[in-house]
């Protein structure tokens, strides 16, 4: 164990590494915490029309199925207990489908009194240490819902991805049970802001599809979900009306939608009627990928061709999800920031994951479509490492402080 050195050789996210302990652990530090184990509940949600409906994209999308997942997961989990510095203990994870809450209500900030229902019984008949979830970062309630992760942190339950692209104000204001290894949307706001501030505002359109629009002056539109994530967007506008590249009365107002995957198609459809017809040339593009697919259609189908610029959230800025949108949007007119490395390094053969399946399997490549949740994985891993012997939420905290920036390197793409 040297400077440098990652707890694990297999990914530049791991933490620092600690030399073997000895000791005493101090026990029962936590509920869902003794001498030995860590107990983690993952939450899931019953099938519905809605989840087999987003379940659908994903395997159009080309990624592999969750049962699949479940059982590279599974794997890789075996290996960060063994190799991860949790001062005697290991990680049990506990299946549990939701009993209470609903995937959709809680996706669109409702659902309060289901999901509270659940971290209830997660806390109290589970008797858990934390909460995981199942998905893709953005895409449905998940178990770390705007409305879960609040009720779980009045019952003391760590959740590893609450709440993702939700403004850092609310992660304050549930601290220190709350975390999630995506941005919080107020910096995603300052960063698009500063982007069309410097790169976009005030020029012609020279992306959009359409040789009118090209000529134009850029004139923006944009699209957020509805509910705390959107809010954020209100920041960005504010940020840019201030340096003159809005105008607030003039531009087009922000189009909000709810995460539905019912609504989707019907939504796309009315956000591209009312930008054709407010001649926006530059499509602000802050929703989820399976969003950005039925816009894109929507757009070809209404012979309306603008620049797309997207702001990289929940992998709509990878090729994996790229490939479901329209060719003849996308391919020269869709551009923008990126929140993730090169898809190669996130599923590619010589990606972490790919790299450590083969190291424990015998050289065998991992399925397609995948990375075995292994991100997810080394993220509330490095949390618990971090914590220390005595594994409470507020040493979690205070070890999170103490470590040093993490990633990057020749690992990352611009």
């Amino acid at each position: 164990c040297e400077p440098g050195v990652g707890q694990i050789p297999d990914t530049v996210l791991a933490v620092p590494c600690l030399p073997e302990f000895t000791g005493d652990n101090g026990g029962a530090t936590s509920r869902g915490v003794t001498e030995d184990t860590i107990r983690i509940v993952r939450r899931t949600f019953p099938s519905s029309a809605n989840t087999e409906a987003v379940r659908e994209e994903l395997a159009e999308a080309g990624f592999a199925t969750p049962e699949d997942v479940i059982e590279i997961r599974d794997q890789f989990i075996d290996y960060l207990n063994e190799n991860y510095e949790l001062y005697g203990r290991r990680v049990e994870i506990i299946e549990y489908e939701s009993q209470f809450g609903d995937s959709t209500a809680e996706a669109l900030e409702e659902g309060r009194e289901g999901a509270c229902q659940d971290a209830t019984f997660i806390a109290e008949e589970l008797d858990a240490f934390g909460v995981i979830g199942p998905g893709i970062a953005g895409l449905g309630g998940g178990p770390g819902s705007g409305p879960f992760s609040e009720c779980a942190a009045e019952r003391g339950l760590v959740v590893f991805s609450g709440g993702a692209y939700f403004p850092e104000s609310w992660y304050e204001e549930l601290h220190p049970y709350i975390w999630n290894d995506t941005m919080d949307c107020e910096q995603v706001a300052r960063h698009t802001a500063a982007y069309i501030t410097n790169r976009l505002g005030d020029r012609p359109a020279t992306y959009a599809g359409d040789p009118e629009l090209a000529s134009r002056t850029r004139k923006f539109g944009s699209y957020t979900p509805e509910g705390r994530r959107g809010e954020c967007n209100d920041l960005s506008r504010q940020i840019l009306e201030d340096g003159g590249v809005y105008d607030g009365e003039a531009d087009t107002p922000t189009v909000r939608y709810a995460l539905d995957i019912s609504r989707f198609a019907e939504q796309a459809q009315r956000a591209v009627v009312q930008w054709k017809a407010d001649d926006v040339t530059t499509v602000v593009v802050g929703s989820d990928p399976i969003s950005l697919e039925f816009l894109t259609q929507a757009a070809e189908e209404q012979d309306y061709h603008p620049e797309w610029f997207i702001l990289g959230t929940a992998q709509q800025d990878s090729n994996v999800f790229g490939r479901t949108y329209h060719q003849n949007q996308a391919d020269g007119h869709m551009f923008g920031l990126s929140l993730i490395s090169g898809t190669d390094d996130l599923y590619g053969p010589d990606s972490d994951p790919a790299r450590l399946y083969r190291k424990l399997n015998d050289g065998e490549q991992i399925l397609g479509g995948t990375t075995g949740a292994l991100f997810d994985s080394v993220h509330w891993f490095n949390l618990l490492q971090a914590a220390g012997p005595e594994l409470t939420a507020e040493n979690l905290a205070r070890g999170v402080q103490r470590l040093p920036p993490l990633g990057g390197g020749d690992r990352v793409r611009y």
